[in-house]
């Protein structure tokens, strides 16, 4: 069962390379040209050698030109098989890479939660990069089998018996090909999924270089990803020594047999049943045939690895049904912005809620806070609303349709998340608008920039909007990086604008410019903050109190300060820090 999905995998995989099949098929007949000029040079060189030892110097002179010509083809038809093929593994390389992130993007996020962003890296980059090699490396390998084979057909036309004790050879050797393979695939995926654990440890150090270093856990994080070396040096270690041993082994039982070989060659040849050039000629080839047995042993193996990495692949190309967003197909024509809770739960892991029965109702371009305890819930209804996750139960409505009924294009350009540690593009400013609304104009960016008091930085820039702002955008500064993220969000005329901890990391001069900016924008959107300083958001039409995923209040500051004791006791822990 587990070998016929590891072939669906790979079929699934060869489907990217049938979108591109006149480069396959002219790859292929290229291999099968040089194929044959390969296997008849073997017999000019046999002949050749024969002609030498009868002393025929002309023949040795014309079968040695007629080789040199084909030899020349031969490297010439080389060139043209890098073409079909180097195009092919490009094409190819591009289409799957679309694919994965096409549909990574598609993907809940509960999917990227449970696993690491290093192991979805791996994969684009490492596996892809495997299964073209190996696919080149695997075509040529069934034109060399064709080859080899023809080889062994033709030691039996010269001598039976020879033939016959080289195909026994070629089976022994098949034999243990066969049991090298069986504990290869077993160590292989073992060892591939330990790399991808170390990889993904080490792009995540490079990621946070900046806390390591301020942390002073160097030594920590050095035994970590150390831990996990070891490991995978163990586990790398054991094949390689398996694959090895059972290499060298074969190696041995080959060289027995071109010893059993001459043996049979020289009673044959006693007993006048062989002549001595025959004899040569079958010596000759004998090790054609043995590589016959390397190539469909290679062939096995180089298959079992393309099947691992196929299957990781495909993984991510198809994810599995429950992994993947379900959006509906309707759109708001003239959305206000209301937005409505109706008895949600909603659970990471089964069986523990995160939120529990809330209901609550936003009115268009009001602006609502989310206040609470860490871990009482207000993150999780932000990635509810920007369906980013799926309640368990309940309802959710937009204008009193359901979330379920509304489209993906409808919700991501209606809704939209400013998070405490945006992401920013490591490109320009102008790029980073672009990235967002491609047809969107300089003027545009700049009245957007305006709006969120940024204008006058970019132009005081040497390169304007054409400066780059790093990665991250770690040439800005917190309270540039937030603005920034703020008006990118605006070019695409949004309805519902949730700011998640937006200012808590800010010093109280930006975090009071981005406050105004929000206000600013309250006006004509609907807007949900979260946050933790409950100083920034007395001002809100509604402030929403969540406890142990809970709504336990919904009032305005002078009401719940007056009325909750929860709330009062926030307030108060907020003042003294």
């Amino acid at each position: 069962m587990a070998k016929l999905k590891r072939n669906h995998s790979l079929k699934k995989i060869l489907k990217f390379y049938k979108n591109h099949i006149y480069l396959y098929i002219g790859f292929l007949f290229v291999l099968m040209i040089k194929a044959v000029i390969s296997f008849f040079s073997a017999i000019l060189t046999a002949n050749i050698i024969t002609n030498i030892m009868n002393s025929n110097f002309v023949e040795v002179f014309r079968l040695a030109t007629i080789n040199l010509i084909i030899l020349s083809i031969y490297h010439l038809l080389s060139f043209a098989n890098t073409y079909f093929y180097k195009n092919l593994e490009n094409k190819v390389r591009y289409d799957i890479q679309q694919k994965i992130i096409e549909s990574s993007l598609n993907i809940k996020m509960n999917y990227y939660d449970n696993n690491r962003s290093g192991v979805i890296l791996t994969r684009l980059t490492s596996d892809i990069n495997h299964i073209s090699e190996r696919f080149k490396s695997l075509t040529k390998k069934i034109v060399n089998i064709v080859r080899r084979l023809s080889y062994l057909v033709y030691i039996f036309v010269l001598d039976f018996y020879l033939g016959l004790f080289a195909f026994m050879s070629v089976l022994l050797v098949s034999l243990i090909y066969t049991i090298r393979i069986h504990y290869l695939s077993k160590l292989k995926p073992m060892v591939k999924s330990q790399r991808e654990v170390v990889n993904s440890q080490i792009i995540e150090t490079i990621r946070a270089i900046k806390d390591i270093k301020t942390l002073n856990c160097d030594d920590n994080i050095l035994e970590l990803i150390g831990e996990a070396q070891k490991d995978l040096i163990k586990k790398d270690n054991q094949e390689y020594y398996i694959g090895t041993a059972l290499c060298k082994f074969t190696d041995l039982i080959i060289d027995i047999s071109n010893f059993l070989f001459i043996i049979l060659g020289c009673k044959l040849i006693i007993e006048q049943k062989l002549v001595v050039s025959v004899f040569y000629t079958c010596f000759l080839y004998k090790d054609h045939t043995y590589n016959f047995a390397n190539e469909l042993g290679d062939f096995r193996y180089k298959l079992a690895e393309c099947e691992v990495c196929a299957k990781r692949l495909v993984s991510l190309i198809y994810p599995n049904e429950e992994n993947i967003e379900q959006y509906g197909t309707k759109n708001l024509n003239h959305y206000k912005g209301n937005i409505t809770f109706e008895h949600v739960s909603l659970s990471y892991i089964d069986g523990i809620d995160v939120l529990k029965n809330v209901s609550f109702n936003i009115n268009a371009k009001s602006t609502v806070a989310l206040v609470g305890e860490s871990g009482s819930g207000k993150s999780s209804i932000a990635g509810l609303i920007g369906h980013l996750y799926d309640k368990n139960s309940g309802l959710i409505k937009f204008d009193n349709l359901d979330i379920q009924n509304l489209s993906k294009e409808f919700i991501r350009n209606n809704i939209t998340i400013v998070n405490q540690f945006p992401y920013l593009f490591n490109l320009s400013i102008r790029d980073n608008f672009k990235m967002i609304n491609s047809k969107i104009s300089d003027e545009e960016i700049m009245e957007l920039c305006e709006k969120v008091l940024l204008k006058e930085y970019i132009k005081s820039l040497p390169n304007g909007l054409d400066s780059i702002i790093g990665e991250g955008g770690c040439q800005l500064s917190g309270g540039q990086r937030q603005k920034l993220c703020i008006a990118r969000a605006l070019c695409r005329n949004v309805k519902v604008m949730i700011f998640d901890e937006a200012t808590s990391s800010l010093d109280n001069n930006s975090q009071n410019e981005i406050m105004e900016i929000i206000r600013r924008l309250s006006k004509k959107l609907t807007i949900i903050i979260i946050a933790h300083r409950l100083s920034t958001i007395a001002y809100a039409d509604s402030i929403i109190l969540l406890k142990n995923g809970k709504v336990e209040a919904m009032d305005t500051h002078e009401n719940l300060l007056k009325n909750n004791h929860d709330y009062k006791q926030l307030y108060l822990k907020d003042a003294i820090n």
